[in-house]
């Protein structure tokens, strides 16, 4: 038997039909008749039959026994022991001591996301962390010190240019989402929007597959993002390519904005980023002065590089001053379907600098960022003893012991916890330090809908899927959310979902979340699930309105601290330290999803190994050969692996393979 679904192990969203045998998904592919993915759906995806009855999966929880080791555990029983230790934790070191740790797969999972929410709130502890800090805090560092615009970025299929800074969505969904470019069909989105005129800009170290596809590709030197976007800004305003007008009505500090970029002149510029002159002015001129529709945007490269929080800024300012957000008149292309309608006006939100106002952290007196604590943090407030130290740690869709940067440190903590529970399906790093693993559901054994995703859907699609199957016979696994449900219940705590109190006597199904949170969209569940592939409905039209009579709000592109920052990097001389003369670039593998993947048998005969991806002349001045095993050292650590084999083709010319691309340039 054949059922349609989606994939909901990142947001793609990509459309599925599961082949269904005795009870078990024996085959997955992609669903053509999907109007999104129209039949795309990456290995991870094609994964799932492993993912579910492959001898990796957990069935039954787990929890430490006298002896260390795990044993298997009802449950039920499990949540009784959780919910007596969290009590007891709570009545001696308060609720700031249980901590709540969130990656990236959680963001995937809508009912998870806002119990793991009500019950921090319930339980009144302001200590969550997620993945979002580790690698993209500096979008909501940007946010928060420029502010937004309510009306968002313009819609690339209306669009004359877009600007990609250090993403390559036609290798990672992850990039689309981050950058507005088409998550669906990419290649086949770019191509036809390339056909009704829009140019495509590409800043990348790596010629990449969407460099490779670009009007224009500036291949700076890695780490030298702020530079280049300060030596754009400087000739935009230079020339007076800036949407004067916009700027008037919205955004404040544009002259200081100038004063403050003038030093970075386009060939100083073009001497520090590694890109030529004539590019700088061609880029400038392509974005600001020839085109009126179109955005920059940036992916994990330049926040995972130097003086992140500096280039966002600059990134966000450049659109700020070219006035590239909607305007009062234009059409809204999702308004919502199982969402609710609400009006969008032309307005500048100005900033909040959430850790000027919140609580400070004990440690580095680092206040909240969007009502999260730094993960940065996180093996310091466990380690470090004192009113506020965090004692237990409730990790859910992700890896920390894993994932975190400075592992060795990350690990520690984690040992040194007075309880770990993370919920994972697999017997991950951090499961094998945790006293309880929670066993959950997978994704084909529960039913979704798509609302928690509209706001990345540049149609008004929606799609619900049932649970595909049962999970299998003698298996004790249960929904991510109920573990909250069932640990509040036990401690006494009230959970709030979406303004609404939820039963904590007896518990909702799953059907009955997903369609309390349906219940005010404009197309009725019911009417999605008669679509079983999703569909594009027919929504009435919505547009962004006039800014309000009184409204405020203006964008800041040069408060304070950003201006110390660009006169900080203005005396920097960029250059790596003669111990450290490589640069590391951030890149993503359509293979695996942050620690995802990395076990499944098809996967691993992909990547056997961690690729160190290297200049080929490097190479020879190194007198390394593909295929040897290195170490790769830096200030913070130690890295071991292989560089790639012979079978992708390195060379001085870069690699040939045309999944790979080229390597980055060194210096």
């Amino acid at each position: 038997m054949d059922v349609r679904t989606y994939c909901r192990l990142c947001h793609g969203n990509c459309g599925l039909v599961a082949t269904v045998e005795d009870g078990k998904v024996t085959a997955v592919r992609g669903d053509h008749d999907n109007p999104l993915t129209r039949g795309y759906a990456c290995i991870k995806g094609l994964s799932y039959p492993e993912l579910h009855h492959g001898p990796g999966r957990l069935k039954r929880s787990l929890a430490r026994g006298a002896d260390g080791k795990h044993q298997e555990i009802a449950s039920e029983r499990l949540f009784d022991e959780v919910a007596g230790r969290i009590e007891s934790i709570v009545a001696r070191h308060g609720a700031e001591a249980i901590g709540l740790y969130q990656g990236t797969q959680a963001a995937y999972n809508i009912l998870h996301g806002l119990f793991a929410g009500a019950f921090m709130r319930a339980l009144g502890s302001p200590s969550k962390f997620s993945s979002m800090t580790i690698d993209q805090s500096a979008k909501w560092v940007a946010s928060a010190r420029l502010g937004v615009f309510a009306s968002g970025r313009q819609n690339f299929f209306e669009s004359d240019v877009w600007m990609l800074v250090g993403t390559n969505p036609l290798v990672s969904l992850q990039g689309g989402l981050l950058s507005g470019f088409p998550i669906y069909n990419p290649m086949k989105s770019l191509r036809d929007a390339r056909a009704r005129g829009l140019k495509l800009i590409v800043i990348d170290p790596r010629a990449s597959e969407t460099a490779r596809n670009a009007d224009l590709h500036l291949q700076i030197r890695p780490g030298e993002d702020a530079t280049l976007f300060a030596g754009l800004i400087n000739i935009i305003l230079s020339e007076g390519w800036q949407d004067g007008d916009f700027c008037a009505r919205h955004v404040n500090g544009v002259d200081d904005l100038a004063a403050a970029v003038r030093p970075f002149t386009p060939e100083r510029t073009a001497a520090r980023a590694g890109v030529p002159v004539d590019q700088l002015y061609a880029a400038a001129a392509l974005f600001a002065r020839d085109s009126r529709r179109g955005q920059a945007a940036s992916g994990t490269g330049p926040d995972m590089g130097p003086r992140s929080n500096l280039t966002e800024h600059l990134i966000e300012s450049l659109n700020a001053i070219c006035g590239r957000y909607g305007r009062a008149g234009d059409r809204i292309a999702n308004p919502g379907v199982l969402s609710s309608a609400r009006p969008v006006f032309e307005e500048a939100v100005s900033p909040g600098r959430e850790w000027e106002r919140g609580p400070k952290s004990r440690i580095a007196g680092a206040g909240p960022l969007m009502g999260e604590k730094m993960t940065g943090t996180l093996a310091a407030e466990i380690l470090t003893p004192g009113e506020g130290q965090i004692r237990a740690l409730i990790c859910a869709g992700s890896n920390p012991a894993a994932a975190i940067p400075d592992q060795l440190g990350v690990v520690e903590a984690l040992r040194a916890l007075d309880l770990l529970v993370t919920i994972d399906p697999r017997y991950s790093e951090t499961a094998r330090l945790a006293d309880y693993v929670v066993a959950p559901t997978q994704a084909l054994e529960r039913p979704d809908h798509t609302r928690g995703h509209e706001p990345n859907m540049w149609l008004p699609f929606a799609q619900y899927t049932p649970a595909v199957i049962s999970p299998e016979a003698g298996a004790d696994v249960v929904d991510d959310w109920y573990f909250y449900w069932s640990v509040a219940k036990r401690l006494g705590l009230q959970l709030n979902i979406s303004g609404r109190a939820v039963d904590m006597q007896t518990p909702p199904t799953a059907e009955e979340l997903l369609a309390n949170l349906a219940g005010r969209g404009v197309i009725s569940l019911d009417e999605v699930k008669r679509h079983p592939g999703g569909n594009v409905f027919e929504v009435p039209s919505a547009y962004v309105q006039p800014a309000r009579e009184g409204h405020s709000g203006r964008l800041e592109v040069l408060p304070p601290d950003v201006a110390d920052d660009i006169a900080e990097l203005e005396r920097d001389p960029g250059d790596p330290t003669p111990a450290y003369p490589f640069r590391l670039i951030a890149r993503r593998s359509r293979e695996l999803m942050n620690t995802l993947g990395k076990d499944i048998t098809t996967i691993r005969a992909r990547v056997a190994y961690n690729p160190a991806w290297m200049n080929p002349q490097d190479l020879a001045e190194l007198g390394l050969v593909d295929g040897a095993r290195v170490e790769i050292r830096s200030p913070a650590g130690l890295n071991t692996g292989d560089r790639q084999g012979r079978r992708h083709g390195a060379s001085r010319r870069g690699f040939h393979d045309p999944w790979l691309g080229r390597p980055a340039r060194r210096r």
